[in-house]
């Protein structure tokens, strides 16, 4: 009979085990990532996700960070279809500028090159026709190549992959060029999909993501695996100054969006509308 004192101890090991398995940072810079892959090797899996963290649009173009901006959003969204929405979404993705969160991150994605560090990129992003957009997923693959960013030729996988059983309303989850798009299945979920279809299972993952429930997610997935994780919880995003608008030019603009279906730039809506934009 299995004593109250040796199932302590037995639970108390496991506990030990995961911890020595599991650890997450916050960080607000890329110095401490730095640092860990610098201890990279060819049984290291660096995965990055994208939106907030390797890449983010313009201010001009960043929907949901202004509160005033999410309101406008919710009030179309009450009166139009999921359809619809998908619709405007597309029109507002395809005319947006992207740019680098942080420049210093392309030292780091140099380096993982440089070594041949295996790496890929996880984005929660929708799959398939959204909008005017023919392939979402083609659509940020060329986003991030334009930016520096070419997964082909550091991922491990290099076949592409279609997780059709995990479809959902979002898409139909899968591997290309480097970069898992789950199509808003948990991120956990569909790595794991990935990872046991190749059976290739890194020592090590180095995970960076601004959701800390994603970091979460695949730090039990890994320790289910047996798999040491590093999880950095990036904050750079978050800690930015919100943009500052003009809540007349912003109710015009979406009324624009919803009416004819154009997203226009500050400099667009200046000339329609005589506005002066500082």
């Amino acid at each position: 009979m299995i004593t109250i004192i040796t199932r302590i101890l037995i639970w108390s090991s496991f506990m030990m085990i995961n911890a020595a398995l599991a650890d997450i940072a916050m960080i607000s810079t890329f110095i401490p990532l730095k640092k860990i892959i610098q201890q990279a090797n060819q049984n290291t899996l660096v995965i990055f996700d994208v939106d907030h963290v390797l890449i983010m649009p313009t201010d001009e173009y960043t929907l949901n960070r202004h509160p005033y901006r999410k309101k406008l959003w919710q009030d179309i969204e009450c009166r139009i279809s999921k359809e619809e929405m998908k619709t405007l979404y597309g029109i507002t993705a395809s005319k947006a500028k992207w740019r680098l969160v942080d420049p210093d991150i392309i030292s780091i994605f140099t380096y993982l090159k440089k070594y041949q560090i295996p790496s890929i990129a996880l984005t929660s992003l929708y799959t398939g026709k959204f909008g005017n957009i023919e392939k979402l997923e083609d659509w940020r693959i060329k986003q991030l190549q334009d930016l520096g960013f070419d997964f082909a030729s550091l991922t491990p996988i290099k076949e592409e992959l279609f997780a059709n059983e995990l479809e959902e309303q979002g898409g139909v989850p899968m591997l290309k060029s480097g970069v898992v798009l789950t199509a808003q299945i948990d991120k956990a979920k569909t790595l794991e999909y990935i990872l046991h279809h190749n059976n290739y299972y890194p020592e090590t993952i180095i995970f960076i993501d601004d959701q800390l429930q994603n970091i979460e997610s695949l730090e039990k997935l890994s320790s289910k695996l047996q798999i040491k994780f590093h999880g950095f919880h990036y904050t750079a995003v978050s800690n930015m100054p919100i943009p500052e608008i003009n809540k007349q030019t912003e109710k015009l603009r979406f009324q624009i969006l919803e009416r004819e279906h154009k997203w226009l730039s500050h400099q667009e809506l200046a000339e329609r509308n005589s506005v002066e934009f500082e």
